[in-house]
């Protein structure tokens, strides 16, 4: 089933149909559903098929819907069907050919009649078929009855065309003259008797039938309100919403704070007075109007600040070009613990405990004897001796207190000579004790190529018992050999902890410190390179990036560092960066990213327990801040000084 075998009137009253069945299901009308509908017409679906597609939409008048749907669609096919096999009548008939009066207006024509009159008489006019099929139509079902009337009118709009097809013939033959009019006033009147006659018949006729009334649509009163044809009021259903911005609105709506009464105040024991219940308002702003020469002032301001800056960009262009910059730049970084204009002291506290008077002005001038025997007597003299202190010498750390042997290195012959030296040893041993009876000699090792020769006479007198006795001895031995080996390899566990132990180096004596800065560690392939390795080399330290420096610091045993040294300065290609495959033009004119090394040294303890990470963001001083926690805030400086360094050259 298709739309296209319907033509274009047809498939409107079809769509026309659909909608009002919609409406009577769903109690409103809704575009959706009839669309889908029509579609699924459109797509031949059978009526199985569109039941499922419709059943979400219509639930349970699903499928009496769809059965009528298909019912009226059959009966449009065939209305059509009987169209077209009667235009093909009228096609094949000869064209020369009249037709009878009785042709066009039936047989019930009355004898005594005028002939014009009878004409008009057996012509039915369209509104007269539609009362006379109703009145055919009387034991039907309000839907089959409305089905009926909508066939009923179709038939009719047909008739109508082919009345008007014919009045056209008859108009374009020629004109009409007197007497041809008169005849057809005649006919006119007449036809409209007839037709007053037949409308007050067929209304009685109804009336003994007791039809169901077609009533109106709902129309308005005077008042506004909405009423049915019998002048009943309608009551409307209030449209809901769905949306949970409109079911908020409504219940803000509706929801109103509303302050107590007087009497509730007081019968009320739960009211508590102190609780304020207060409208929320808009506060009125009162107009503000700006006093004049507000903006000029403004205007000025942002002039005089734009030549402060030029007149700043001068002097720092000049102060670059002398050098006066940069020691400006590095006195920041000093400390700021230290006092900038600390008062020079009467006297330094290393000379308190020497001098007898407490300033060096008076120190030319003679002391008197009650000074010099007050000084005597005076508490801090008594550690000061004729004795000299020699402090204990301590070694620095870092160097150890013997210095180990160093190993002979052998060549490869000289280290297979003193093996085999060793194996000749032990099988000595082995031999005097068994001469000593100490232990029990081994059994012959015989073997399938020496069988022959070790039993002689054995082998002879029965070789297969001799030869199943020699692989069992040589199984043995293999069983042996492999449980020897399994024995001596080490566990999961053991091979870990070997593994930790070879890149664990002894700190005890001092760790090894070094302090890389990098100009960009954006790319995350050599942030992963740097953990990974400190974390595989046993190292501790910080990984610290920012917008303007990134620092690594790593601490640990000699050889590690040696590796990791060698990772940051040769392995790594800092230039590199996979996040850009191709080379721009651009990329040649930004300076090259390098990795320096601004400082190695010794330490007796550790900065840091573990390896961390520290990303900065927005002030630098929050990195200085950061490294005062581990005392190390001076790795920091020496990047920036770095930093200035290069912006000089």
């Amino acid at each position: 089933m298709s739309l296209e075998a319907l033509d274009k009137t047809r498939s409107e009253h079809l769509r026309q149909w659909a909608s009002n069945k919609v409406k009577d299901v769903l109690g409103y009308s809704e575009n959706t559903v009839v669309t889908a509908i029509i579609a699924c017409l459109g797509r031949k679906l059978s009526e199985s098929q569109t039941k499922e597609q419709l059943r979400p939409l219509l639930e349970d008048e699903t499928d009496e819907f769809v059965h009528q749907l298909y019912v009226r669609y059959e009966q449009l096919i065939d209305d059509k069907k009987l169209d077209i096999k009667e235009n093909a009548t009228i096609q094949a008939q000869p064209k020369t050919k009249k037709r009878a009066i009785e042709d066009v207006f039936g047989d019930d024509i009355d004898e005594g009649a005028d002939p014009g009159i009878r004409k008009i008489s057996k012509l039915k006019l369209p509104h007269e078929q539609m009362e006379e099929s109703r009145l055919i139509q009387t034991d039907l079902t309000p839907a089959e009855q409305r089905e009926f009337n909508e066939k009923t009118m179709l038939q009719i709009n047909k008739l109508r065309e082919k009345v008007q097809k014919d009045e056209d013939k008859r108009r374009s033959k020629g004109s009409i003259g007197k007497d041809s009019a008169k005849a057809y006033l005649t006919e006119a009147m007449a036809s409209k008797d007839r037709a007053a006659e037949l409308k007050s018949k067929i209304n009685e006729r109804m009336a003994n039938l007791n039809l169901p009334i077609l009533t109106k649509g709902p129309c308005l009163d005077k008042e506004g309100r909405a009423t049915d044809a019998s002048g009943k009021t309608l009551t409307v259903v209030k449209h809901e919403p769905t949306l949970k911005i409109n079911l908020r609105e409504s219940k803000r709506k509706n929801f109103k704070i509303e302050k107590p009464d007087d009497n509730q105040t007081v019968t009320n024991p739960y009211f508590d007075p102190r609780m304020k219940i207060k409208a929320p308002q808009r506060q009125s702003r009162a107009m503000k109007f700006n006093e004049a020469g507000k903006f000029i002032q403004i205007a000025q301001k942002q002039r005089a600040q734009s030549k402060l800056e030029e007149l700043q960009r001068k002097i720092a262009a000049t102060a670059k070009k002398t050098g006066i910059s940069t020691v400006a730049k590095r006195v920041m970084l000093t400390d700021d613990t230290v006092a900038k204009d600390d008062p020079v002291p009467d006297i330094e506290w290393w000379d308190k405990f020497i001098l007898v008077r407490e300033s060096y002005d008076t120190y030319e001038q003679p002391v008197s004897e009650e000074e010099m025997l007050g000084a005597v007597t005076h508490p801090k003299y008594r550690e000061i001796t004729h004795l000299i202190e020699h402090p204990v010498s301590k070694a620095p750390p870092g160097s150890t207190q013997t210095v180990p042997p160093h190993s002979i290195v052998l060549t490869k012959k000289e280290r297979r000579k003193l093996r085999t030296q060793r194996r000749l040893e032990r099988q000595r041993d082995e031999q005097e004790k068994i001469r000593l009876g100490l232990i029990p000699p081994p059994p012959p090792k015989v073997r399938i190529a020496n069988l022959m020769r070790v039993l002689c006479s054995e082998a002879v007198q029965d070789p297969t018992k001799v030869e199943a006795t020699v692989r069992a001895q040589a199984a043995e031995r293999q069983k042996k050999h492999e449980k020897a080996n399994s024995d001596r390899q080490l566990t999961k566990e053991q091979r870990s902890a070997k593994k930790v132990a070879k890149l664990t180096e002894d700190t005890s004596q001092g760790v090894h410190i070094a302090v890389f800065k990098i100009d960009n560690l954006s790319n995350p392939q050599h942030k992963y390179k740097v953990e990974t390795n400190a974390t595989q080399y046993m190292l501790t330290g910080l990984m610290m990036t920012g917008k303007d420096n990134n620092i690594v610091v790593i601490e640990g045993g000699p050889k590690a560092l040696r590796k990791f040294k060698r990772l940051m300065m040769v392995r790594i290609k800092w230039d590199e960066d996979v996040r850009s495959s191709r080379k721009n033009v651009e990329d040649d004119k930004k300076p090259k990213n390098q990795c320096k090394l601004i400082w190695e040294g010794t330490r007796k303890t550790r900065y840091f327990s573990k390896w961390n990470t520290k990303h900065i963001l927005g002030d630098p001083s929050s990195a200085k801040e950061y490294l005062s926690k581990f005392n190390c805030q001076n790795f920091w400086d020496l990047a920036v000084c770095e930093n200035i360094v290069a912006e000089e050259v």
